[in-house]
């Protein structure tokens, strides 16, 4: 670590390597891996759902995995304690199994510098080559910081990650965030060389900026192969979410963990009622739909985006019930001994169900204007909030995103009540909930062409505004999708 008052001995290990290659590798089993040997005498290791099978190994490669268990080693204290262990070891066959380690992503890589550790290259999954492009003598001014890198706290420290590598870099010497401020800034060697002296060993900051450029997480100055297409198409963040919401490329605990239990009470299946008035919606008669209804296909070719309403003759109340009957209804509550599950008209992973919707009518006969919330339960409509300044910001941003000269008759403003599906699944949690919201709009899409309606998924909403005409907060329950219905105008029919 860095500090101000360093010891004579530091001094000394420092004036001792001056002028030489300061920095050392140490290399240590990945955090939580475990090695398991089976009945046939062949070894396995794993981590999590991942595992790799070594076979059967020597007694002293066995040796090596007991010592990279036991804490960090370098080459030469790995020998040893090999030969401390079997006599006489192959040390062709050591030095094949660490690469095999290496290689499949088992091995933590930690630079030193005499006494002090300087950062930790945590891998992710196997490791992959280096990046096109990526700097093999990297000069301070020629590198940047890649735009695709993020820096965050973590419980090990200050963590540097990026989805276009297979390992998270935990910084150990505070002055290496300074170091990595210094490449993002503009190219000037000056500004570059500034920032190695905040470094406990300002000379092993060549070996630093070697080893984060060829793991990808510098780049040249110019921006190099971030400027292909396939890496400019993505946001960072985007990219970020896309390889954090999938396994392979991290190491977080993902899937259905069920990690809130004992911590939180899961939240219910059917959303607890606002307690304003309702206004009770008609039922479909599926039996006569069963019937008369649109066949599949007819429904999937005739499906259209329509943007015109028809405000002469608009939505009803009947035809609004009925909509929100076919789709969105709650058709029972089931329980799996942990939370409570949801059954609905359209798909749900884990029967989470976690997508409300909140109407917000504008011109239906039958109801008055206002921002409502449709119990799926009880089958009605509950006034959230009259309209209003954050009402009216709502349904201007609806008609602006769909380039209407009228505001819709009904904005469907879909939320996620994230605790349904954050309380039991990691890490894919929001990724899981924008696939709902993607199945929910299939289906309204499905009823609104065989109902004769006009309707139209949108791409984006107003989450803040949402939040001001509820009152919910934003990390809790907020917009995901939005969703406009109305009676077709005449050149659509």
């Amino acid at each position: 670590m860095t500090g101000t008052g360093r010891s004579h001995r530091d001094g000394e290990e420092r004036a001792a390597v001056h002028g030489a290659a300061p920095v050392r590798e140490l290399l240590r089993l990945r955090p939580g891996a475990r090695v398991v040997p089976d009945a046939t005498g062949a070894t396995r290791i794993y981590a999590g759902q991942r595992g790799t099978f070594l076979g059967a190994l020597t007694p002293d490669q066995s040796a090596v995995l007991e010592v990279l268990g036991g804490g960090a080693a370098d080459e030469e204290s790995l020998l040893a304690g090999v030969r401390g262990r079997v006599a006489e070891p192959d040390l062709s066959r050591v030095r094949e199994l660490v690469r095999r380690l290496r290689a499949h992503g088992w091995l933590s890589v930690t630079l030193t510098a005499g006494r002090t550790r300087l950062l930790t290259f945590r891998p992710l999954g196997p490791a992959a080559p280096p990046p096109a492009g990526s700097p093999a003598a990297p000069d301070p001014a020629g590198l940047r910081l890649s735009r695709f890198a993020v820096l965050r706290a973590d419980t090990s420290g200050m963590v540097l990650e990026s989805p276009l590598t297979h390992s998270a870099v935990e910084l150990h010497d505070a002055g290496l965030v300074g170091l990595l401020a210094s490449l993002a800034a503009p190219a000037t060697r000056d500004a570059a060389a500034a920032g190695p002296h905040t470094v406990a060993w300002p000379e092993a900051v060549p070996a630093v900026l070697g080893a984060l450029a060829r793991q990808g997480f510098l780049v040249p100055r110019d921006g190099g192969h971030e400027r292909e297409f396939r890496y400019a198409q993505w946001a960072p963040h985007e990219l970020l979410f896309h390889s954090r919401s999938r396994d392979g490329r991290h190491d977080a605990p993902f899937g259905g963990t069920r990690w809130a239990e004992g911590a939180a009470d899961p939240l219910p299946a059917v959303r607890p009622p606002f307690g304003g008035p309702v206004v009770p919606l008609p039922r479909a008669d599926l039996e006569d739909l069963r019937a008369n209804d649109m066949t599949l296909t007819e429904v999937l070719e005739d499906r259209r985006s329509l943007r015109r309403h028809d405000d002469t003759a608009p939505l009803t109340l009947t035809r609004l019930g009925e909509f929100l009957y076919r789709c969105a209804r709650n058709r029972g509550v089931h329980g799996d001994g942990k939370q409570e599950l949801g059954d609905r008209p359209y798909p749900s992973g884990g029967r989470s169900h976690e997508l409300e919707i909140y109407p917000l009518v504008e011109r239906v006969d039958g109801v008055p204007p206002g921002l409502y919330h449709y119990d799926p339960e009880r089958h009605v409509l509950e006034l959230v909030t009259r309209p209003g300044p954050a009402v009216r910001r709502l349904s201007e941003m609806s008609r602006l995103t769909a380039q209407m000269s009228s505001p819709p008759q009904v904005a469907f403003l879909v939320t996620a009540r994230f605790g349904r599906v954050m309380w039991k699944y990691s890490a894919m949690g929001y990724a899981m909930t924008l696939k709902h919201v993607g199945v929910l709009y299939q289906v309204m899409y499905g009823v609104a062409t065989a109902m004769g309606l006009a309707g139209c998924a949108l791409g984006s909403g107003d989450s803040d505004a949402f939040a001001a005409a509820t009152g919910l907060p934003w990390e809790t329950e907020s917009t995901v999708g939005e969703f406009l219905l109305g009676s077709r105008a005449a050149q659509d029919v």
